[in-house]
């Protein structure tokens, strides 16, 4: 008994080493450069919803006024805030005298709602989201909207990626964006998109209504981005998105500042697993939750037999050198450094931070900017 179950353990981790090798392969093959920036900009509006974000205001919105081009509109949506963000959001407008910067007060609750205020006051083909807590590249508007020169193109979606911080976790959190990357990447390049996230995230607004918008999901907290990706690809195609895998259109979010706000975050985001159509979804998040299992348990495995110690140590340089390896390519290319002890902490870090999580997203059970879902 004990060696057939030992089998089907180290079974298990082989397939991932395998996978994420195999995932390495396929990140070579996605090509950059494919959407040049020509030399006129199609009509867009930047959407940035918001709820009690007066601390990060002061220094996004006088980023925002370097970043954004001076005749693209920009939409602050306020969802119902209960800080001083409102106040200082019309003041810089006010201040700097922005005619096409406007504050608007969601016509609901939930950021869905706050992005459907937006939308539905916007006046141009292309609509550009993103968040409060983020820094974004020179020309990203240009780099972001290009590829919907070509008729087809629906829907635009970015790579995100944690920057500034200091200390270790803040480098995991660079290590662990690298790997939603890589998947997000890949399943766009086969076409199959898994995941995106709306603080880079661009739209037609034609799309945005032939699919229902956020109808069916409004109720969620969370996924504004991903039900709305699922959508345009079920219904439009997946061949009508695009994913920019590229360093003029990276984005970068603050990093979480400790392992509880991780994992508040990543159960909010796995909390709609049996919300989405089809079993991708569920399917993803069973393995990701059964490997993180697997290694996480390696400390006792190792205590059965000599032959099983072996067996792990061999693993875990492996995994350590498959890891550093191809999440080092992808950091790599977003001008991303890290120490390979970064990589090694992590493998260690974030399978127990999986599980640790794991309760809350399958009973749903979150807070997010002072509510409750």
């Amino acid at each position: 008994m004990v060696p057939l179950i030992g089998l089907a353990y180290f079974l298990v981790l082989g397939v991932y080493l395998a996978i994420l090798l195999l995932l390495g392969q396929e990140w070579k093959n996605i090509p950059t450069g494919q959407y040049p920036v020509g030399s006129q900009r199609l009509p867009t509006t930047v959407l940035l919803p918001f709820r009690n974000e007066a601390k990060n205001m002061v220094d996004l919105l006088p980023h925002l006024l370097l970043r954004l081009p001076a005749d693209v509109p920009l939409m602050l949506i306020d969802d119902h805030s209960e800080d001083d963000a409102a106040r200082i959001v019309t003041t810089f407008i006010l201040t700097h005298q922005l005619k096409h910067w406007r504050y608007l007060k969601s016509e609901g609750m939930g950021k869905k709602a706050a992005l459907s205020t937006g939308i539905a006051a916007a006046t141009t083909e292309i609509l550009l989201t993103t968040d409060a807590d983020v820094q974004l590249p020179e020309g990203w508007v240009d780099t972001m909207t290009a590829p919907f020169n070509l008729p087809g193109v629906q829907m635009v979606a970015g790579p995100v990626i944690s920057g500034g911080g200091s200390g270790f976790f803040a480098r995991f959190q660079q290590v662990e964006w690298a790997s939603i990357i890589l998947l997000t990447g890949i399943s766009f390049h086969q076409k199959n998109p898994l995941m995106c996230s709306g603080a880079n995230l661009a739209f037609r607004k034609e799309a945005f209504r032939q699919v229902g918008g956020y109808r069916g999901n409004a109720h969620l907290l969370s996924g504004d981005d991903e039900f709305l990706m699922k959508k345009v690809a079920r219904e439009l195609g997946a061949a009508a998105l695009v994913y920019l895998p590229e360093l003029d259109a990276l984005v970068e979010t603050q990093p979480l500042s400790g392992h509880m706000d991780w994992i508040s975050q990543r159960s909010r985001w796995a909390s709609k697993w049996n919300a989405h159509q089809g079993s991708a979804h569920w399917l993803s998040a069973g393995a990701l939750a059964l490997i993180s299992l697997s290694q996480v348990l390696t400390w006792v495995v190792a205590l059965i037999s000599w032959k099983f110690f072996a067996l792990l140590l061999i693993f875990w340089v492996g995994k350590f050198v498959a890891e550093s390896t191809v999440l080092g390519v992808v950091l790599r290319r977003f001008n991303k450094q890290n120490k390979p002890m970064d990589f090694f902490l992590s493998g260690w870090l974030y399978p127990c931070l999986v599980l640790a999580a794991l309760p809350f997203a399958i009973l749903g059970k979150y807070s997010w900017k002072g509510r409750k879902n």
